[in-house]
């Protein structure tokens, strides 16, 4: 296990703080430069998650389908946007499934490769 002293994590706003809108891929770039950080396990909520995918910063995704509904309207999702955000597609181009595992309580783990049409961001 890695302890690293003396660090505070920083936010890059890119634009005026009612929008909120932060640079994600300066952000991997200074944990990278900085903690060495080669991968990011990312376990954020759907707007989180969708800002991430939409940044074209996703290259992975980890889903485990639970035999359970719910039904409730507004409910929560993987990949979720703002209401200014609605219109803005991920630049996923294409996703190929890697592996599948059955786990306990017929619950299915997929593995997923997510390809992004910008080359910049999916080499990351």
């Amino acid at each position: 296990m890695r302890t690293w002293r003396g660090c505070a994590a920083r936010a890059y706003p890119t634009s005026s703080p009612e929008n909120r809108s932060y640079d994600l891929a300066l952000a991997l770039d200074i944990l990278n430069r900085e903690l060495e950080v080669k991968r990011l396990l990312l376990e954020g909520g759907g707007g989180t998650n969708g800002a991430f995918l939409r940044a074209g910063l996703v290259d992975e995704l980890n889903l485990i389908l639970c035999p359970a509904v719910d039904g409730a309207k507004g409910a929560p999702s993987v990949f979720d946007s703002t209401d200014a955000e609605t219109d803005r597609r991920a630049p996923v181009s294409a996703m190929t499934l890697e592996s599948s595992r059955a786990l306990e309580g017929g619950a299915m783990l997929l593995r997923y490769r997510i390809q992004n049409a910008d080359s910049k961001a999916a080499g990351r």
